[in-house]
């Protein structure tokens, strides 16, 4: 714009408006250069103004977080929520926990059985908050299962990462048996022997056992 001085006048004023939101950034500069004077001569030609960030960020770290599940008992997983800008006053997010991946965690494998949900509060300079994901462990042979926390509904804050993925990782063994030579004919002396393999997979670090038994099947 223009500063005009009439006859007499010795100060005017210049207003720069900036346009208020609720995105977290860095503090932010700007200058005001006066130039072309008319009848005058500038000696100082320049003002700086700075923008302060009055803003709140909510993030959710880490992004993932992969552990076995364990056969009794509750396995923890941990999730913090940190807060950045200004956090001179509080604020608040609600979390809650939903299956998600291609094998999704359900009610059942959480305690109490159901999915769990929450709310993270922050007082005045606060800037970091738990979230506890208590799954439950079992002996159940299964594959691995994903979750999400995400949060929502922030107030006086504004959710920068929203979400992160937690992996059950099964850690229960598995017994597969599979036949060697299933078909053979009996043989009219001695003995003929018909092999099976019991195969052991995932969790192989201690002892295991299963009895087994031979029954007739089929139509004769």
């Amino acid at each position: 714009g223009t500063v005009t001085f009439n006859p007499g006048v010795t100060s005017k004023t210049i207003t720069v408006n900036g346009s208020g939101d609720t995105t977290v950034e860095t503090d932010e500069d700007f200058t005001v250069t006066l130039s072309s004077p008319t009848n005058a001569t500038i000696t100082t030609a320049a003002a700086t103004g700075t923008i302060l960030n009055d803003d709140t960020a909510l993030a959710i770290t880490p992004s993932t977080l992969s552990q076995n599940e364990g056969n009794t008992g509750t396995t923890a997983f941990t999730f913090t929520v940190n807060r950045s800008g200004n956090t001179t006053g509080s604020s608040s997010a609600s979390w809650a926990v939903t299956g998600s991946g291609t094998n999704q965690a359900n009610a059942t494998d959480f305690v109490g059985g159901t999915l769990p949900s929450g709310t993270v509060n922050f007082a005045a300079n606060e800037t970091s908050k738990t979230i506890t994901v208590d799954v439950s462990g079992d002996t159940i042979f299964e594959p691995n299962e994903d979750f999400t926390v995400t949060l929502d509904t922030p107030t006086n804050a504004t959710i920068t990462t929203a979400a992160a993925t937690g992996t059950i990782q099964n850690d229960d063994t598995a017994l597969a048996i599979a036949a060697t030579n299933a078909i053979q004919t009996e043989g009219n002396t001695g003995t003929k022997a018909f092999t099976f393999t019991v195969n052991r997979s995932v969790d192989t670090t201690g002892s295991r056992s299963a009895n087994w038994t031979v029954s007739g099947c089929g139509a004769d």
